[in-house]
């Protein structure tokens, strides 16, 4: 197995060719690119949700530890900045940029054990243009400080000597990158490549990996066994999900990654003939490097930020590929078109939806001046408390409804909830009666559609509408606070309170009498004048 062909690594000597500075600055202006778009293009809901996290951290609430959620501590300083939700995830999306440059020198560094230095910063640009890669490689999520940390473990196997300390560096930086992410365990083929290639003089030092195994469980079980028990759910819970969806799970994001890096597609299509018509003996290890491309098949969250971390090996096994196009096309010219690919993903990623983020923003800062606790579908609105810190959708939704716990309720029930916010679809057809979609259990509907009334698009405050002339009816009042007297006088438990009157009610049930003409209202005191806004949860996304 030692016999492969490897490269050295070395600087080009001297001052750098044309080409060379050609490809350098392309990937300058690429990661310009990505950063500029980091910086206007709109937010996924689970970057509120990890922003969500940030806050609730740095509030002292408990966020389950730091396992899959590496910005939490990295991040935790930027609550304390001037600075509204949006900016803040935007100056995140910008401090990940170290990784992202971290993960592209660990492709060139490993892809260089393959071919060239060219070709090596060639395989790095192909990455940093590679379709969801370059959209989601600042994202506010933890796959790409993962897949920097645990390429730069295998940057430093392919090219350091090997020996304990070594070792130890590669098992420190894996075990982080596991923290940070556990899907790193997808990058076994790549760590069996590393094998291949160095088995002669990784060999004498394989009695280190159990002991050195074992020695990381112990400390772990020690000294931190949250992340023992952590990782003992995760991993028990998340098998099925990862792999249960079949054959493609995510047909349409494989696709659409296909289109967006076409230039990467055409050259994964290259590695497959390569395989079979190419001679070279470094096939075995390439093809291991290559293998993560085939997880989209199985695996069931293969969306778009999944790309942008199991791509990093891929683009390194493309070297063969990127040399010959290179050799015949010209180095100059594949540059150009890796650059042009990252410069179309630039310009067709749509601006226009952050502006209606903001507007979101807007109207909750100006109903609620101070933060209140609140319910929503992702924690879009991060400074403010959350009364149920998990999404309502997809596998929280299911598992809520498998268990049958009426958290909504429990939660309104349990503290003062003065909003709504009705950013997804199951949160929308709480308030309706639409015959399609996910829905919340019904006890919790009810609970929602008979203590919250619109006050600004898709913002629900604390109220209750009454129609005109409508009798005595009984209701409970699951909110407790101030509220104002809207639309008519409005007799409670026998008292009139005129238009305009602010009444103190508690959590309990009140008789309730509009004799006027007009509908009464009970609104939310503090949540000022009703606004108007055509934003719906459809006008808040643009996708990944």
């Amino acid at each position: 197995m030692s016999g492969i062909a490897l490269n050295n690594w070395s600087r080009p000597k001297g001052q750098a060719d044309t080409t060379t500075r050609a490809i350098i600055i392309a990937l300058v202006v690429v990661l310009c690119l990505q950063l500029a778009l980091a910086l206007t293009k709109s937010v996924n809901w689970d970057e509120f949700f990890h922003f969500s996290q940030i806050h609730a951290a740095w509030r002292g609430e408990p966020v389950g530890g730091i396992l899959q959620r590496p910005f939490v501590p990295l991040y935790a300083w930027v609550p304390s900045l001037d600075g509204t939700n949006i900016e803040h995830i935007e100056l995140i999306r910008s401090l990940i940029m170290p990784f992202e440059l971290l993960l592209i020198v660990a492709i060139v560094a490993v892809a260089s054990k393959f071919a060239d230095f060219r070709t090596a910063l060639l395989c790095g640009l192909a990455y940093a243009t590679a379709g969801y890669a370059f959209t989601q490689g600042l994202a506010l999520r933890a796959d790409v400080i993962a897949a920097s940390l645990v390429m730069s473990a295998l940057a430093i196997g392919f090219h350091w000597r090997l020996g304990p300390i070594t070792l130890g560096v590669i098992a420190a930086l894996t075990g982080l990158a596991f923290i940070a992410n556990i899907k790193v365990v997808l990058y076994l083929p790549a760590f069996i490549a590393l094998a291949f290639v160095r088995w002669d003089d990784l060999k004498r030092w394989i009695w280190l990996a159990p002991v050195g195994a074992a020695i990381g469980l112990g400390a772990l079980a020690i000294f931190a066994p949250e992340i023992i028990a952590m990782l003992s759910k995760k991993l028990t819970g998340s098998f099925d999900r990862m792999f249960g969806g079949g054959l493609f799970p995510q047909t349409m994001h494989w696709v659409r990654q296909s289109a967006m890096a076409s230039v990467f597609t055409v050259q994964l299509v290259g590695f497959v003939v390569w395989m079979f018509k190419g001679r070279s003996n470094q096939k075995p290890a390439l093809a291991l490097l290559a293998l993560p491309a085939l997880w989209p098949v199985i695996y069931f969250n293969a969306y778009p930020y999944f790309f942008a971390f199991i791509l990093p090996p891929v683009a390194v096994a493309l070297a063969p590929v990127i040399k010959i196009a290179a050799q015949r096309y010209g180095a100059l010219a594949l540059t150009a078109v890796f650059t042009l690919n990252g410069a179309a993903l630039y310009l067709m990623e749509p601006r226009s939806v952050q502006a209606n983020q903001a507007e979101v923003q807007d109207m909750v800062s100006t109903a609620f001046p101070t933060p209140v606790t609140y319910i929503d579908e992702s924690g879009m609105v991060g400074d403010f408390p959350r009364a149920v810190p998990q999404f309502a959708s997809g596998w929280a939704l299911s598992n809520y409804l498998k268990e049958g716990e009426p958290l909504y309720s429990q939660a309104i029930m349990s503290q003062p909830v003065p909003m709504v916010l009705v950013n997804s679809l199951t949160l929308r057809n709480a308030f309706s009666d639409a015959p399609f979609g996910e829905r919340l259990l019904p006890q919790d509907e009810t609970l929602l559609r008979d203590n919250y009334i619109q006050h600004a698009g898709i913002v629900m405050v604390a109220g209750k509408h009454f129609g005109a002339g409508e009798e005595a009816r009984t209701q409970l009042i699951a909110v407790p606070g101030e509220y104002r007297i809207e639309g008519a006088a409005l007799f409670v438990d026998g008292e009139i309170h005129e238009v305009g009157s602010v009444i103190q009610l508690d959590r309990a049930r009140y008789n309730f009498v509009n004799l006027g003409q007009n509908r009464a209202s009970l609104r939310w005191a503090q949540a000022g004048d009703p606004r108007s806004s055509d934003i719906t949860f459809l006008d808040l996304y643009s996708g990944y």
